[in-house]
């Protein structure tokens, strides 16, 4: 293997690992959520909020993105912003300290997110047999999966129920810190030239454009749904109140989320993102299930599937914008698809969110997963006809 082969590898697992680590405080609160409504008074409804807030804040990042991602430390103060955030999280006395630190974590995650797959795409992996796509959503998926399972662990089996996972989480990121430069000749003029309004352009024009967009809507809100209330409907619908089960729940969506976006099948990219539909849409019907029957294989069920159904999903839809995209383009693109998924969980935390207090938690989870169902079905259809 060549020197520049080496380097080229080297880079692209630094950059992963750390997109991976920063996942991880998306999911951390989630089997914690349970615990904040009994110590801090919140509700169900705020807990959605809760989560929104942190959409909201990756949103910001992804728009501040393409500015920052030529400098080769905007990855190390992405660092050192995520441990502010953790710190809010383990002083949390009030709500106020949680919506902090969930627009913090959100921030840091909408700079990681676009920033790695542009700088991935400007590494020649060619000769290791790696992807722009399967290297970002496996790194995100990994990231979003550890984080509940290892959160809900610590709740269940260790001390400083609620604040141990944190003082974790600080010292794994300050001991990557130091390696999350940007590599010299990386991120320079990543898509800075290419206006807005040409990339969503370019990005709507066709068939397959329009179903990437769809795909990762879809995945993102499925899986969305299950970070920011998935603990809460088994706490108190399903029945389930152990935080390493729920934890694991929640975790085992990304997990497989993981496996299967780094899975290659022998199909166009179009063609993986139609997988990713067909699970996805079975498994946001799971979720109706879940809560219609008050039964927890119904949830492991949905879990299972919209697990495999993002993994493809992602993985052929980031394909489509990530690498089909021109140099000139690339950093918009990316940085403009992750919004417009982003929107898909904004939706299941606000909008579920927002109803909740007028129509109950099952409806209101119900009614957005099977809103999911349709759109992933309605997705599918598009593709077969064109």
């Amino acid at each position: 293997m060549s020197t520049m082969t080496k380097d080229a590898r080297r880079s692209a697992l630094v950059l992963a690992f750390g997109l991976m680590l920063l996942h991880m405080p998306s999911g951390l609160p989630a089997p914690l959520y349970p615990v904040y409504q009994a110590t801090l008074g919140i509700t169900a409804a705020t807990v959605s909020m809760l989560f929104a807030t942190y959409v909201l804040g990756t949103l910001a990042g992804l728009v501040i993105m393409p500015r920052v991602v030529h400098h080769r430390y905007v990855l190390v103060w992405a660092c050192a912003l995520s441990i502010v955030a953790d710190v809010l999280f383990l002083y949390a006395n009030g709500a106020f300290s949680l919506f902090a630190g969930h627009f913090t974590q959100g921030v840091v995650l909408g700079v990681f997110t676009g920033a790695v797959p542009v700088l991935l795409a400007q590494l020649d992996l060619s000769n290791v047999n790696k992807t722009v796509g399967r290297f970002t959503t496996s790194a995100n998926a990994v990231g979003l999966a550890a984080g509940p399972l290892w959160s809900g662990l610590l709740l269940e089996f260790a001390p400083w129920k609620g604040q141990l996972v944190w003082v974790v989480q600080i010292v794994a990121t300050l001991a990557v810190m130091p390696f999350m430069r940007v590599p010299a000749g990386l991120g320079a003029g990543a898509g800075e030239q290419a206006s807005i309004g040409a990339v969503v352009k370019s990005m709507l024009a066709g068939v397959p454009g329009r179903i990437a967009l769809l795909t990762g809507f879809c995945a993102f809100a499925s899986g969305g749904l299950l970070a920011s209330l998935g603990s809460v409907v088994l706490e108190s619908i399903v029945g389930v109140r152990s935080g390493g089960v729920q934890g694991f729940l929640v975790a085992l969506c990304f997990i497989l989320s993981a496996i299967f976006g780094a899975v290659h099948l022998k199909r166009s990219d179009l063609g993986v993102t139609g997988f990713g539909l067909v699970f996805n849409a079975i498994g946001s019907l799971a979720l109706v299930g879940a809560v219609v029957f008050s039964n927890i294989w119904f949830m492991v069920a949905a879990a299972v599937l919209c697990g495999i159904g993002q993994g493809f999903g992602l993985q052929g839809a980031t394909q489509l914008v990530a690498v089909h995209a021109d140099d000139a383009s690339r950093g918009k693109a990316i940085s403009l698809f992750f919004i417009w998924c982003y929107l898909g969980t904004t939706i299941a935390s606000f909008g579920v969110g927002g109803v909740i207090t007028l129509v109950g938690l099952g409806a209101a989870f119900n009614g957005f997963a099977a809103l999911v169902a349709v759109l992933s079905l309605f997705g599918l259809l598009w593709g077969r006809s064109r």
